[in-house]
């Protein structure tokens, strides 16, 4: 009997991380696109002011040096040898994923076009569930910092949080 993908769950597609050249995420994200790969590379806005004083509004990449695919993870090996993608991330002889839902969590974030940052590593703080506003009902973390509360998503494969600054009446702890 063939081994077919209906019956094998390590079949399926899962979204994996990419680590890229520096600088090389947009790049990457058109090439695999153009071979006809779902790719997530989330972008945030930000105005620059260059030394002459002329301002502009450039688009970087949420995170640095990564890209998100999804595809079959026996593909993962022919991706690596793309040009300028470093390596998959793995978790010990296993490739990273990151589930479906954290990466909708963080488009519905970028669609919102608020102020959005990164932190890299883990912080502690309280799990906790939005209950009010467009992102109701998605669950993270709370960090306070600077007198603001944060509600963070934590990407453990990549070791960084997304965060969103949100009122604590909006919150609920879980």
């Amino acid at each position: 009997m063939r081994n077919s993908c209906y019956t094998n769950p390590a079949c399926e597609k899962k979204w994996y991380v990419l680590y890229t050249y520096p600088r090389a995420e947009k790049v990457v994200c058109m090439d695999l696109a153009g071979k006809n790969y779902e790719v997530f590379l989330p972008l945030t806005k930000t105005l620059r002011v260059w030394k002459n004083r002329q301002k502009k509004i450039i688009e970087y990449p949420l995170f640095p040096n990564y890209i998100f695919v999804r595809t079959f993870s026996s593909e993962l090996f022919t991706l690596k040898k793309a040009p300028k993608i470093a390596a998959y991330l793995s978790n010990g002889d296993k490739p990273a994923c990151i589930s479906e839902k954290e990466i909708n969590t963080i488009k519905e974030i970028l669609d919102f076009e608020i102020n959005v940052s990164v932190e890299a590593g883990f912080r502690q703080g309280d799990e906790v569930r939005i209950i009010r506003g467009p992102l109701s009902g998605h669950k993270g973390i709370l960090i306070q910092e600077k007198g603001k509360s944060r509600f963070g998503i934590r990407l453990k494969e990549i070791n960084h949080t997304v965060l969103v600054e949100i009122k604590i009446d909006e919150l609920e702890k879980i």
